[in-house]
C-alpha cells in the first residue's frame, strides 16, 4: 500500500509535470509568432527589393528622358538658328 510520502512525491511530480506542459505550450505559441514574423519579414524584404528594382530603373529611364530632352532643345535651337539664318540671308540677298 502506497504511503502517504510516495503519494506526496507523485503529488510533486503531477504539479512539475504541468508546470512542464504549460510551458512547452507557451513556447510553441512563441515559436509560431516567430513563425509569424519570418514570414512577414520576408514579404517585406521582396517588397523592398522590388521598390528599389523600381527605383533603379526609373532613374535610368529620368537619365534617359534627360538626355534626350538636351538633345531636342539642341536639335530646335540648331533649326530655328537655321531658319533665322535663311531669313538673314533671304533679307540680305534681295537687297532690301
Amino acid at each position: 500500500m502506497p504511503n502517504s510520502r510516495d503519494e506526496d512525491h507523485v503529488k510533486e511530480f503531477m504539479v512539475v509535470l504541468t508546470e512542464v506542459k504549460v510551458s512547452l505550450a507557451e513556447l510553441n505559441g512563441r515559436i509560431d509568432q516567430l513563425r509569424d514574423v519570418k514570414d512577414t519579414l520576408g514579404q517585406t524584404k521582396k517588397m523592398a527589393e522590388e521598390a528599389n528594382y523600381r527605383s533603379t530603373e526609373n532613374d535610368k529611364k529620368i537619365k534617359s528622358i534627360q538626355t534626350s530632352s538636351r538633345q531636342l532643345g539642341i536639335a530646335l535651337i540648331s533649326l530655328i538658328g537655321a531658319f533665322v539664318s535663311q531669313i538673314l540671308f533671304f533679307l540680305l540677298t534681295i537687297g532690301i
